[in-house]
């Protein structure tokens, strides 16, 4: 197990929003024994005015830090750095690198073991860093199709193939994005995300306590937690509302689109964001989880972590048609239902309330298990060791 290494993890998102893949990889690597740098989202497009929130919070995290580091109770450390948000304007990008490289550089400090980046973002500046300070290993971690989720990103097409030919290791968390790698390099491996299901154990042995979140709903209650953003299919989950008033959706997240058409439906409330480790406490109270994404070319690389939380929960799942959640249901079949317009949507739901067998619920929480985040890890970590004995051999 690697122990002793300065990781330094360029992130696609800051520490936080909703808790995905470049938190738990940071978690875990601290936790066996090495320090982190979590480097927050620099981002993949210029800044618009409706990202005004997210550059105030930067802003105040920034400020609280001093300018500096913000070591958390975990033992990460979290950097919040203020940059100019060009992301494709060389001027900015030579600036904004010196700025990370001196922060790294003052981090790492004595630290001893070696230096390696695991980047989730593959920027122009998220070369630059890597070409400045040399790390004995760079690592992509390839989560999305960036490019594709907003006119803004799709410049970094150019810097992501230059990034997948020059990491040592290239990671990707579903098969449409293992295709696109593997044109480019041979040194990729499909790492899908995981889940830590003793977590959700522990919170279904304690599901009959009262929650005030879910106080005077009646049964049953469709959950689905994340952001709503443009990637979620809104229209159909309103319609779908509409057609089933006895069922009771609660939409837990940020919100990054106009929700006020869902809001105004009655059975349908929506909860701010929730902390992470309140997460499992939500969904085991939830009847069945829902995966409403619109399909389209960027959401048709995504595998959604809250597939694997669902069945750790012991949830049935209903699910837009994304292609990778296909794949899944051929490889686990009877796991996922899924739906393309508001009628089948509502009717899918209706047979998954109905599913709720003891041995049924068993089987997806063993499904589950089989992608619990300890067996992802080390799998992360043996092939991290691997590429390591390459370059030094």
């Amino acid at each position: 197990m690697l122990q002793g290494a300065s990781i330094v993890c360029l992130a696609s998102i800051d520490w936080s929003f909703n808790w995905q893949i470049p938190q738990e990889v940071a978690l875990t690597f601290v936790e066996g024994g090495n320090r982190v740098l979590f480097v927050e989202n620099t981002g993949v497009r210029c800044a618009a005015p409706r990202d005004a929130p997210r550059l105030w919070s930067r802003f105040r995290n920034w400020w609280r830090a001093r300018g500096g580091l913000t070591r958390l109770a975990s033992g990460t450390d979290v950097f919040s750095p203020l940059l100019l948000p060009f992301p494709y304007s060389r001027a900015a990008v030579f600036i904004n690198a010196r700025v990370l490289v001196r922060a790294v550089r003052t981090w790492v400090g004595d630290g001893g073991g070696p230096l390696i980046i695991i980047t989730f973002l593959p920027t122009p500046l998220a070369r630059a860093v890597i070409g400045a300070l040399s790390p004995a290993l760079v690592v992509y971690y390839c989560l999305d199709r960036l490019a594709e989720s907003s006119p803004g990103a799709r410049k970094v097409v150019h810097s992501e193939r230059r990034l997948l030919a020059e990491a040592d290791l290239v990671l990707v968390t579903s098969g449409i994005l293992y295709e696109t790698a593997v044109e480019v390099t041979s040194r990729v491996e499909l790492l899908a995300s995981g889940v830590r299901v003793e977590q959700f154990e522990r919170a279904r042995r304690s599901r009959a306590e009262a929650h005030e979140a879910f106080a005077a709903l009646s049964q049953p209650v469709v959950g689905y937690i994340g952001s709503l953003r443009g990637a979620t299919d809104l229209a159909l989950m309103v319609r779908a509302a509409e057609l089933a008033p006895d069922l009771q959706f609660v939409l837990a997240g940020p919100r990054f689109v106009d929700v006020a058409p869902l809001a105004a439906q009655p059975n349908v409330r929506l909860l701010d964001a929730i902390p992470h480790e309140d997460v499992m406490q939500y969904m085991v109270r939830f009847d069945a989880g829902i995966l409403p994404y619109l399909i389209n070319q960027f959401t048709a690389g995504i595998m959604p972590m809250k597939l694997k939380e669902y069945l750790a929960a012991g949830l049935p799942v209903v699910a837009t048609p994304l292609p990778e959640v296909r794949r899944f249901a051929e490889q686990h079949p009877g796991l996922v239902r899924f739906a393309g317009d508001p009628a089948e949507f509502v009717a899918a739901l209706r047979a998954a309330l109905s599913d709720s067998a003891p041995e049924v619920l068993a089987r997806r929480v063993a499904v589950a298990r089989q992608y619990d985040w300890s067996c992802q890890m080390a799998r992360m970590n043996e092939l991290i060791e691997q590429a390591l004995a390459r370059s030094f051999p």
